[in-house]
């Protein structure tokens, strides 16, 4: 194979961090690896909004794809990366309808996707899921996972900890769930769980603040959960918190729920573990593959199983520590360094072909 002697010049799509993605997976994971990319001496980054901004590049990175959203064009000058996190919607189309016009862009994104040089997704269960529902040759699907934000740590500054505490009004031992609100998630069994275990729930993220268009089929199930749980006082709502605020919630947290019915990937996960905080997950698709042995495995479809695996955290110290410190030894196995070099690798591959 040839050996790169010169910088690669690559130009990302940065759109992600304009748009109401900013906040969410789509969002983190552009900024992550824009940052870990600039600071290589390999490579050279160019940002861009639109495909005719960019003039002079090897290859170019689109770090996101729509389904039902045509996002990639279908003619390209450059040799193409595109990151593809999950086809959640392909797997349980009653729970995402894409309607006549959602369908048509599925037909011509799939025809995109498959003339590109290169796929990355984050997972190896994303991969095959990839191949399957896309039609991509798997030779062209490259894994690579995620990695936490730098700012997510272990923090021991009381003061901060305490006046998060009462800025939110936390109570003194919670439950967190960070994320969005659709239908994956799970929100009305982990909600259901805590409320019969009797433990308050935390809910962070910019989703829980849009309460508009509850009547559209894909947020169905968030309607349903604000009608059950919505003035539980069990159920506590904060909607979204800034980056650093965050760490502190989760560091104050018991346990972090994220019992999802399937995830691409799955970086709460991540972001839990490197604060010590235990984690009880889901024994479906990616959430195994990202955990490791530093989380509680639950079936997501019984709210039995999330029950006991909470009594197991809030009841017995020794479970709770034991998966602290193999979450701390998990986590050490991801990092946004290694995030940059494998796709710099798939950049490479790309311009090697």
């Amino acid at each position: 194979m040839e050996v790169f002697d010169q910088m690669i010049k690559v130009a990302i799509n940065s759109l992600p961090l304009k748009s109401g993605h900013k906040t969410r997976g789509i969002g983190t994971y552009t900024r992550s690896l824009l940052s870990s990319l600039n600071k290589r001496i390999d490579v050279k980054i160019q940002e861009f909004s639109q495909i005719s901004e960019v003039k002079n590049a090897d290859l170019i990175h689109f770090p996101f794809f729509d389904l039902f959203q045509r996002t990639l064009p279908p003619k390209r000058k450059f040799p193409t990366v595109v990151t593809v996190y999950d086809t959640t919607p392909l797997l349980f189309p009653e729970h995402y309808p894409p309607g006549f016009r959602g369908k048509v862009n599925l037909f011509f994104q799939k025809k995109a996707l498959r003339g590109v040089d290169a796929v990355i997704t984050v997972s190896d269960v994303s991969k095959g899921d990839i191949s399957k529902y896309l039609g991509v040759n798997t030779g062209k699907i490259y894994p690579i996972h995620l990695a936490p934000a730098d700012h997510f740590k272990v923090l021991n500054d009381k003061k901060l900890l305490n006046g998060l505490k009462k800025k939110y009004r936390l109570p003194e031992n919670f439950a967190l769930y960070m994320g969005s609100v659709n239908w994956n998630k799970n929100l009305i069994n982990l909600a259901q769980a805590c409320v019969e275990e009797g433990i308050d729930l935390v809910l962070a993220g910019k989703d829980f603040e849009d309460r508009s268009k509850l009547d559209h089929p894909e947020r169905k199930n968030y309607r349903e959960f604000l009608q059950k749980f919505s003035d539980d006082p069990k159920v506590h709502i904060l909607g979204f918190i800034p980056g650093e605020e965050l760490v502190g919630i989760v560091n104050l947290a018991n346990v972090t729920l994220l019992p999802s019915f399937y995830e691409g990937f799955g970086l709460p996960i991540l972001e839990s573990q490197i604060c010590g905080t235990p984690v009880i997950t889901s024994n479906a698709s990616s959430m195994p593959e990202v955990a490791g042995e530093g989380a509680l495995l639950v079936n997501p479809y019984e709210v039995g199983s999330i029950r006991s695996a909470l009594r197991k955290i809030f009841d017995e110290r020794d479970a709770s520590s034991s998966l602290v410190k193999k979450g701390f030894e998990n986590v050490k196995k991801f990092s946004w360094e290694k995030t940059a070099e494998q796709t710099v690798d798939v950049y490479k591959r790309v311009l090697n072909k």
